[in-house]
């Protein structure tokens, strides 16, 4: 096994030197020969520390205290420091309706992810990576979905995925190392239970070399896989523009590419624990147009363009602004008011007289308010009188956004639009005597 291990681990790039790891002890004999193997293989791979992390799930009472203690003791035994965390799994899933497997597996990788190790090595073996083969085939999963345990995911690393339950067996054996059994592995209230004690066994039953054959079919996998998601990743980078896409290119992409773009898609906006269901929807939405929430992200898609986040919920309110005013603040943001005389202006580029308000032109009382429906204006330069709402469409402003942009109105409507500028009625002209500019505070002066 060691020779195995040893070779998993230099092939994937699991260790680096100096790597603080994390190890994942439950007690059973598949952790408790990872504990002893990198124990006992430190110097030859380099790492600076290793440290067991083991997790109460608070399912199996007494026995799950008795496990906590053997890992406690085996830690001691070793040399080496573990952390101990009790979590209450049972209560969670009352609380969000999960099932007891795939909550606990959640509630313990978040409580891995918390000690912040630069690597985190976890027991899973050849075994586990057909039954969660089958498990997965079980869901309905992808082809991606179907590839089971990866060797590397981010921090998390697996040297014992090419080892068989057999061989991990035969090292306990010949280390005179002693482990525990849970005693929910010998149930088949659940699935992966299920699969390793019936399913798998009759694979054997159809193919004594099953082992060979799984190997192949995933490889085979992985090759299509690895292909496809880097198609798939040329897609995206033909639809970004920013933090958006461009739905028409998605659109006419070939559907299993767009499926899996939109996964990478999802990994991108940092949604966990992706389903085929969530995929499915992003899909619907960038083929039919609309919004819809996945994973606490909103999702929404509009001429052409999808994008992902919440409108920024803005009350209502209307400022009044005196033109002696130097600074004004709104729940949009706040702003410097900058003031210019006559003189001041023959300094000014074109472009900049776009965002210049006329004093004399004001009508009425000058404010910074809320959007009302039905806003409308006329820009500067501009022959006809459009609505906000045409306008934000017309420079595909995304909804979530609409709401931070400020807006300056007097009397007889709006004076002037951010990002857009001065309504005609107000604009200066060669006869002004003082202007004013409303600027975002951080915001690049434009003169």
């Amino acid at each position: 096994m060691t020779d195995k291990v040893n070779g998993t681990v230099k092939k994937h790039n699991m260790i680096s030197v100096g790597d603080k790891i994390g190890v994942g002890v439950s007690g059973g004999a598949d952790s408790v020969s990872l504990l002893h193997f990198l124990v006992k293989n430190k110097e030859i791979l380099g790492f600076e520390s290793i440290t067991a992390v083991h997790v109460n799930h608070s399912i199996r009472g007494e026995e799950a205290d008795r496990d906590m203690l053997f890992t406690e003791n085996l830690c001691e035994s070793l040399g080496v420091p573990c952390k101990t965390v009790v979590i209450d799994v049972p209560k969670e899933c009352e609380k969000t309706g999960e099932s007891t497997e795939l909550c606990a597996r959640r509630m313990r990788y978040e409580v891995f992810d918390s000690f912040g190790f630069d690597k985190f090595a976890t027991a899973h073996n050849l075994n586990d990576r057909m039954e969660t083969f089958f498990f997965n085939l079980s869901r309905g999963a992808s082809a991606a979905g179907l590839l089971s345990i990866p060797y590397v995911r981010g921090i998390y690393i697996r040297p014992l995925l090419d080892v068989t339950r057999d061989e991990i067996e035969n090292y306990i054996t010949e280390n005179g190392l002693t482990y525990i059994t849970d005693s929910t592995n010998t149930s088949d209230d659940y699935t992966r239970n299920k699969i390793r004690h019936n399913l798998i066994p009759q694979m054997f039953e159809l193919n004594p070399s099953f082992q060979k054959a799984f190997l192949k079919c995933e490889n085979s996998l992985q090759m299509q896989n690895a292909y496809i998601k880097d198609e798939a990743e040329k897609l995206l980078n033909r639809c970004r523009n920013g933090e958006t896409y461009n739905t028409g290119k998605l659109k006419n992409s070939n559907e299993a590419l767009r499926l899996v773009a939109i996964s990478e898609m999802l990994k991108e906006q940092g949604t966990k624990n992706i389903i085929r269901e969530h995929i499915e929807l992003v899909n619907h939405i960038i083929l039919h147009g609309g919004s819809a929430s996945v994973c606490g992200n909103t999702v929404i898609c509009e001429r052409g363009i999808l994008y992902f986040g919440k409108a920024e919920e803005i009350p209502e309110f209307s400022i009044d602004v005196n033109i002696s005013d130097t600074f004004v603040k709104t729940p949009c943001g706040s702003f410097k008011i900058i003031s210019f005389a006559k003189k001041d202006l023959q300094n000014f580029n074109k472009q900049a007289f776009n965002n210049l308000i006329d004093c004399d032109r004001i009508i009425g009382q000058l404010k910074t308010r809320s959007r009302n429906s039905g806003d409308r204006i006329r820009l500067k330069n501009r022959k006809i009188t459009k609505t906000l709402k045409g306008l934000f469409n017309e420079k595909k402003i995304p909804v979530s956004k609409r709401s931070q942009i400020a807006i300056s109105a007097d009397d007889e409507g709006i004076v002037w639009l951010e990002g857009f500028g001065v309504c005609e009625r107000c604009a200066v002209t060669p006869e002004t005597k003082r202007a004013i500019k409303f600027e975002r505070m951080g915001a690049k002066s434009e003169k």
